[in-house]
C-alpha cells in the first residue's frame, strides 16, 4: 500500500466530517478546502500549517515520527505502544487485541491523525480472524519531514574539536608493516589483515564502508557488554519491543540496534553544537518501548571510546558529538577524501616506488588503492603496485580520479599499465553466453550464413563469422545451428572448455 493509495483512502473513506474538522483547524486549511474532500486531499500533503502542527507535539511523539522518517515505512498500531501504552508497554497479554488496542489507537486518532501528521488507511486482507484494529496502517509522509522539530537539542556550542580516542584501526594498519615474518607474535590479532588478495577488514574487503561498519560493529557489542554487566543500565537490554509494529517480512531478521537512531539524532546538530548525553534520553526511551534500556551515558561513552563520538568537556559536564567516520564514510581527514595534501601528502614516490604513508592516509583513498593495485608490505612500509586485473574492474570509474593521476605522474610502472590499458580501452569486449563452433566444411559455413541472414540480405545478427574456420552464435540459438547441421547431414561434436 503506497502513500498515495492510503491518503486517497483516508480522505475519502476514513476521516469523518469530525476528523476532517480537526485536521483543518489545527493545518490552518480554508473552508472551502475543509469541505471539499477532493481539495482536502490535494492540500494535506503540502507544507501548509505543518510546521505549526508539530509545535504542539510532545518530544516523545516528536521523537516516534523522527524513527518512522528514519525507517519510511508502514506501521501498524502496536508501535504506538511505545508512545501511549504507559508502564505496560511491551507486556500487553490479556483480553483481544482490540481491547488491548483500543486506547492506544484512540490516542493515535486524536494526538497525531487529528493534528494532520499522520495518514492512515485500513489493509486489505483474506482473513476471517483478522480484526480491524489489526488492519489499522500508518505512514509518516516523508513530505513533512523537514518540518520536525530537532530530534535533539544542542545542550553547548563550541568550535573546539574535542577530545577523540586513539584509531585503532590505524594502529592496525601501522602494525601490518612493523610486524616481521618470524618475529614477536603481536599482542592481540588486528581487525585488518594483508594478503593475496589485499587489504581486509574481519573478513570483508577493506572499504571506507567496512571501516564504517566494523566501527559501528565495535560500539554495539561495548553497549550489549556494559548491559550483560549492568553497568550504568536503567535494567536490561529489551531489544524485543524495538521494532515493535514495523510489520517486518517474517523471512527478514534485523538485529536491534540503537545506532541507526542515535547516530540520526547526532546528524542533525550543527557542525558547533553538542549534546550532553541525557539528551538521547527522550529518543531511547520511546525506541526501545520504555525507560529499561542501557544508559544513555554509557551509549555516549562507549561511543567516544570506540572512535565514533568525539566528547568536549565544558563546566564540569561532558558533550558529545559524531565524528567525521561515523557519518560520512571517509576517515578523519578534515579536507575530504584526498587530505589537506591532496595524494603527496599520503603517498611518498622513492625513486618511482610509491608506498602508502598510513600515518596519513585517508581511509577513502585506502580503499580506492585496494580497488586498483597490489599492497605489499616491504622494509616496514606498504608499497603500491599497478595491478592490471583490479584496475579492469574500476578504470571506467576512477579514470580521472586525482589519486590515479597522480600515480601516473610519479610511478613508471602505472604509468606503463595505464597507458596500456587506454590504449587497448573499447578494443576487447568480453560476451557471455556465446558458443563458438569450428566448421571446416565450406559448404556448410554458407549454408549457415544463408539460414541466419537478416533480412534484405544484411549481414546476420544472430551468426558472427570469426577469424580462421570459426563462428560465434548466442547459446539461445544452439537448438537452430543444430537443425541446420543435422538437415544438411553433419554431426555436431561438442567440446567443453575448462
Amino acid at each position: 500500500m503506497n502513500l498515495s493509495q492510503m491518503l486517497y483512502e483516508m480522505c475519502h473513506d476514513i476521516l469523518s466530517p469530525a476528523d476532517i474538522k480537526a485536521i483543518s483547524k489545527s493545518r490552518g486549511f480554508s473552508d472551502k478546502e475543509a469541505t471539499s474532500r477532493s481539495l482536502f486531499e490535494n492540500v494535506f500533503l503540502s507544507s501548509v500549517g505543518v510546521e505549526g502542527a508539530m509545535k504542539t507535539l510532545t518530544d516523545a511523539e516528536r521523537a516516534a515520527l523522527h524513527l518512522l522518517r528514519l525507517e519510511d515505512r508502514v506501521v501498524d498500531v502496536t508501535f504506538f505502544e511505545r508512545l501511549y501504552g504507559g508502564k505496560g508497554a511491551g507486556m500487553r497479554a490479556y483480553g483481544t487485541f482490540t481491547q488491548q488496542y483500543r486506547t492506544i489507537f484512540d490516542a493515535v486518532q486524536r494526538n497525531l491523525i487529528r493534528k494532520g501528521v499522520l495518514v492512515v488507511a485500513e489493509a486489505r486482507t483474506n482473513s476471517p480472524t483478522k480484526t480491524k484494529m489489526e488492519l489499522w496502517r500508518y505512514r509518516f509522509p516523508p513530505e513533512f519531514g523537514p518540518f520536525l522539530p530537532p530530534l535533539v537539542h544542542p545542550g553547548v556550542r563550541s568550535d573546539q574539536a574535542g577530545s577523540a580516542q586513539a584509531d585503532s584501526l590505524r594502529a592496525d594498519l601501522l602494525r601490518l608493516v612493523q610486524d616481521k615474518p618470524g618475529g614477536a607474535v603481536p599482542r592481540r590479532p588486528g581487525a585488518v589483515h594483508l594478503g593475496a588478495s589485499g587489504l581486509t577488514i574481519g573478513t570483508r574487503p577493506f572499504s571506507a564502508a567496512a571501516v564504517r561498519d566494523w566501527r559501528q560493529a565495535a560500539w554495539e557489542a561495548a553497549i550489549l557488554r556494559a548491559s550483560l554487566k549492568g553497568d550504568g543500565l536503567g535494567g536490561g537490554y529489551p531489544a524485543a519491543a524495538m521494532y515493535t509494529g514495523y510489520l517486518l517480512p517474517d523471512n527478514e531478521y534485523r538485529a536491534p540496534s540503537p545506532l541507526p537512531a542515535v547516530l540520526y539524532a547526532f546528524s542533525q546538530l550543527a557542525p558547533d553544537a553538542w549534546i550532553a548525553a541525557d539528551g538521547l534520553d527522550t529518543l531511547l526511551d520511546v525506541l526501545y518501548a520504555g525507560p529499561g534500556h542501557p544508559a544513555s551515558a554509557t551509549m555516549c561513552q562507549t561511543g567516544w571510546e570506540n572512535g565514533l563520538l568525539v566528547r568536549y568537556r565544558a563546566d564540569g559536564k561532558d558533550y558529545y558529538r559524531v565524528a567525521g567516520a561515523a557519518v560520512a564514510p571517509a576517515d578523519d581527514g578534515p579536507e575530504g577524501p584526498d587530505g589537506p595534501e591532496g595524494p603527496e601528502g599520503y603517498l611518498p614516490a622513492v625513486d618511482g616506488t610509491v608506498f602508502v604513508d598510513l600515518e596519513k592516509v585517508p581511509y577513502e583513498a585506502l580503499d580506492l588503492l585496494n580497488r586498483i593495485a597490489d599492497l605489499k608490505a616491504e622494509d616496514g612500509r606498504l608499497r603500491v603496485m599497478p595491478s592490471v586485473a583490479r584496475m579492469v574492474d574500476t578504470l571506467d570509474l576512477l579514470r580521472e580520479h586525482a589519486l590515479l593521476r597522480y600515480l601516473k605522474a610519479h610511478s613508471a610502472d602505472f604509468r606503463a599499465v595505464l597507458e596500456r590499458l587506454d590504449a587497448q580501452w573499447g578494443k576487447l569486449i568480453i560476451h557471455e553466453n556465446l558458443l563458438v563452433a569450428r566448421v571446416t566444411d565450406l559448404s556448410l559455413r554458407v549454408k549457415l550464413q544463408q539460414a541466419f541472414d537478416g533480412t534484405d540480405g544484411a549481414p546476420s545478427a544472430t551468426l558472427v563469422p570469426l577469424s580462421g574456420d570459426y563462428i560465434a552464435f548466442p547459446r539461445a540459438r544452439l537448438g537452430d545451428v543444430e537443425k541446420v547441421l543435422k538437415k544438411a547431414g553433419h554431426v555436431v561434436k561438442a567440446v567443453r572448455a575448462t
